[in-house]
């Protein structure tokens, strides 16, 4: 590898001093006469420390020998203003095979200070004896630099502080928030995720880190994602391009395990009702009730289809009144899904009219509450009457309280039994308490 820097076609031929080794008497004359040119240059003992450089400009140095994956010496801080760079690759430095080094600052990171423009090749052998110096203005953050030579791995970094009495001295502002679904007791179910920011109004933000749960702080690049149930601690910090780190900060908070998946379907059943014959036939017409329950998810939705029929949503209790045979399929669904199988009830339903206990007669198909539709199908009820012929608001009542009691006492029934759901009671209920039955004007 040597060889073949040595040899680049963009260099000129090495001196044959370079391509043999160096005689003792010659290395100890080169570098007798290096130290004197420094010595006539009236630098001090660090290499590039020039008597060219004004008396408020900083020196910086950088040094390169045989070694090609490090330079031999380098700064890692420096204030911010006028500045002397020095790279220097020579004999003096240790280089005794005539190698070059280069420097080069990276220019096209912007997580770095890119306003400053240093590339350096040296060797012993250049018309400067390897030995380079650059003047620049650095301003407050951080440089990255690295050699381009094919095969190097030479990188570092130098942080650049404001001078005194001036520049950024504000650390940056940071803040961080926890996302994800919660339950009740406000912990985050399966995972929480926890993202950073951070603004700098000075030098603007270098880096952002976080640490998990007293860990050692690490680079923050996106956000967090915390899924290991228990409690936890994010703690987060920020550093500015002039060096400034801002207090530690963190949030708390708690995972717990998501619910086992629910793979199991609802349990189902449906019973029958009517007045029925010597035989068993149900006399003029039967009610179908259908119950499902799912202890994991919830029940979604049950279906029943009616003598090979397509499947219609099941709201309340299914009333068959054509003779004959029939068979009533039902099936629910959880909210997770899964469907029962199809379970039947079969049965047969013979000419006639029922037997009729009921209070009144009522045919409408909504249910009235004296002039009050209630919108609410009007349906057979377990007993064989409908609901407008239980709540009898054709009779005369001795006031308007107690017809209303006789109304609620209806409605919780019918709840009771699956006629009618919450919200089709309450919507009978308070028509029971609009109305005009029982009160002094009502008049049938």
């Amino acid at each position: 590898m040597y060889r073949h820097l040595l040899n680049s076609p963009t260099d000129p031929p090495a001196p044959a001093a370079a391509r043999r080794r160096l005689h003792p008497h010659r290395v100890l004359t080169t570098l007798v006469a290096v130290f004197l040119a420094i010595c006539s240059l009236g630098a001090p003992a660090v290499y590039g420390a020039g008597a060219a450089a004004a008396a408020d400009t900083q020196v910086l140095t950088w040094t390169a020998g045989d070694a090609y994956m490090n330079y031999l010496s380098f700064p890692t801080t420096a204030v911010a203003g006028p500045t002397t760079i020095v790279f220097e690759n020579s004999a003096a430095t240790g280089n005794t095979t005539g190698m070059p080094h280069t420097l080069t600052f990276d220019t096209s990171n912007p997580d770095y200070n890119t306003d400053v423009n240093v590339n350096i090749t040296a060797n012993p052998f250049d018309a400067a004896g390897g030995r380079h110096t650059l003047d620049v203005t650095l301003t407050p953050g951080v440089y990255h630099y690295f050699c381009t030579m094919p095969g190097h791995i030479m990188t570092g970094e130098l942080t650049v502080t404001a001078g005194p009495g001036g520049g950024d001295t504000t650390a940056p502002e940071t803040s961080a928030s926890v996302s994800g679904t919660r339950d009740a007791s406000g912990a985050y179910v399966g995972s929480a995720t926890v993202t950073v920011s951070a603004s700098d109004a000075g030098s603007g933000v270098a880096s952002v880190e976080y640490a998990l749960d007293g860990g050692a702080f690490r680079a923050y690049s996106a956000p967090v994602q915390v899924g290991a149930p228990g409690q936890h601690t994010v703690a987060y910090r920020a550093t500015d391009k002039a060096g400034n780190v801002a207090a530690v900060k963190s949030v708390d908070f708690t995972v717990v395990a998501p619910p086992a998946q629910d793979t199991t379907a609802p349990e189902t059943s449906a019973s029958v009702s009517g007045t029925r014959d010597a035989a068993g036939s149900y006399v003029g017409r039967a009610t179908v009730t259908v119950t499902a329950s799912d202890a994991d998810s919830g029940v979604a939705s049950v279906e029943y289809a009616l003598d090979g029929g397509p499947y219609l949503a099941y709201t309340a209790p299914v009333v068959i009144d054509r003779e004959g045979g029939h068979t009533l399929l039902y099936r629910a669904t959880d909210r997770a899904g899964n469907t029962s199988t199809p379970q039947s009830v079969s049965l047969e339903v013979t000419a006639g009219a029922p037997p009729s206990n009921c209070p009144e007669q009522d045919d409408r198909t909504t249910v009235y509450v004296g002039t009050v539709n209630t919108g609410v199908p009007d349906r057979v009820t377990t007993n064989g009457c409908t609901i407008n012929e239980l709540i009898e608001d054709y009779r005369v009542w001795d006031n308007h309280g107690s017809f209303v009691a006789h109304v609620e006492k209806i409605v919780k029934e019918l709840r009771s039994e699956g006629v009618i759901d919450q919200r089709e009671g309450g919507r009978i209920s308070q028509a029971a308490g609009r109305s005009d039955v029982g009160r002094p004007q009502h008049d049938h």
